[in-house]
């Protein structure tokens, strides 16, 4: 089980990453869980929330 836990940890590491690395080209966000998005979505693939907007981009 030791390996799944690396793995998993390694992943997200990696994730996060990717996610904060990316952050400055997000078009969308949802409003209620605050998740960046960079397609238009009509539910939010992380909460489900059908708040999903815009955000500026100055």
């Amino acid at each position: 089980m030791g390996l799944f836990n690396d793995l998993g940890k390694k992943f997200e590491k990696l994730k996060q990453t990717a996610e904060s690395s990316a952050d400055g080209e997000a078009t969308h966000g949802c409003k209620e869980c605050e998740t960046l998005l960079y397609t238009d979505y009509d539910e939010c693939p992380e909460c489900g929330s059908d708040s999903v907007v815009p955000v500026r981009q100055d």
